[in-house]
């Protein structure tokens, strides 16, 4: 099969989108000739908008209320596309493609990584390992070599990094990446500030910086930060999205919480280490452990009570990453910062 015009479809988070990338490389390789379109929430698409990665075009991809439903379907009444390959499923996507496939003929697939039944459209050859717990970009892969693979062998996630381009003006920066999507996922703020303390000490030229957005939840990290004098030892900054990768690439390491920036700072060629809590790196960190270490006390029967991670929003002992002191993360990371 050869196609035009392939839609390729991630309705999540930032970091969600950043490890999407993978994806967009295996696609290009697949079919080197076909116009790849990347659609995405439009509030992450600024994201992309100085960079290169991947594919032909980046669109909204919004569908909370009818103009949402509307705008996506003019776009792409325009656009045309061949098929539509969502890499991991949600519902209003879902409810969207699937009308818009059965009233154009377009072929729709998906990975529904919640589910161990393969589409109907698929069932002669189905997905492989639907609904098994994998590497996030692993699973992303799986779908694209089950919907679209045109060779017999399926894609390794270790050899398709995300990967975001642009001229490098590397500075001698260290990132903390302090937010999350959760409570239960941030190392203590006061850890943070710790780290910056003894970094500051040790490498009295080196620029330590937060990233923040100006969101509710962000602000009053700020002011917490602040209430720690954080600012002694380093400085927080809002970076608009459009400008964030090359903020984040142009640095020498990035040190925090399994969030978007730390997709960011692989992505762009930086050295990470990410402190993990509740969720397991085996299906959050897929990247090769060497190259990004990580932080992760296990086992923890805890954190695996009711599922393969914990779910919780908030707990009131944090065992899982408030054991990890700031000396220890130093001594760890040193040996980068001396470089």
């Amino acid at each position: 099969m050869t196609y035009r015009t392939i839609l390729v479809v991630k309705n999540r988070a930032m970091g969600d989108s950043i490890m999407g990338l993978s994806t967009l490389q295996y696609i290009r390789k697949l079919y080197p000739e076909a116009k790849i379109i990347y659609a995405i929430p439009s509030w992450i698409t600024p994201l992309y908008k100085n960079v290169e990665i991947e594919c032909d075009e980046v669109i909204n991809c919004d569908l909370k209320v009818a103009k949402d439903w509307a705008a996506l379907l003019g776009r792409l009444r325009k656009i045309k596309p061949d098929v539509i390959f969502e890499m991991q499923l949600s519902g209003r996507t879902f409810k969207f493609f699937n009308i818009y496939s059965k009233l154009f003929g377009i072929p729709y697939y998906f990975h529904d990584h919640h589910s161990k039944k393969s589409p109907n459209s698929l069932k002669d050859r189905g997905i492989l390992d639907q609904g098994v717990i994998k590497a996030v970009i692993q699973r992303d892969l799986d779908g694209a070599y089950s919907c679209l693979g045109a060779d017999d062998q399926v894609p390794n996630y270790l050899s398709y990094v995300p990967k975001i381009s642009f001229e490098k003006a590397p500075k001698n920066r260290l990132v903390l990446g302090v937010v999350a999507t959760r409570a239960t996922k941030m190392w203590p703020l006061e850890y943070y500030v710790e780290l910056a303390k003894i970094c500051r000490r040790n490498y009295p030229n080196l620029s330590i910086k937060i990233p923040l957005s100006k969101s509710l939840g962000d602000i009053e990290i700020k002011e917490r930060l602040e209430e720690l004098n954080f600012n002694d030892y380093g400085e927080i900054v809002h970076v608009p999205l459009s400008q964030l990768p090359r903020f984040v690439g142009n640095s020498k390491l990035y040190v925090g919480n399994d969030t978007g920036l730390k997709h960011l700072a692989i992505s762009t060629g930086v050295k990470s280490y990410t402190l993990f809590g509740p969720e397991p790196p085996n299906e959050w960190h897929p990247y090769d452990k060497i190259t990004h270490p990580y932080f992760y006390k296990d086992p923890l029967e805890c954190r695996t009570r009711d599922a393969h991670y914990c779910g919780l929003s908030n707990c009131s002992s944090m065992i899982c990453l408030n054991e990890f002191m700031p000396t220890q993360i130093f001594d760890e990371i040193k040996k980068d910062l001396d470089d």
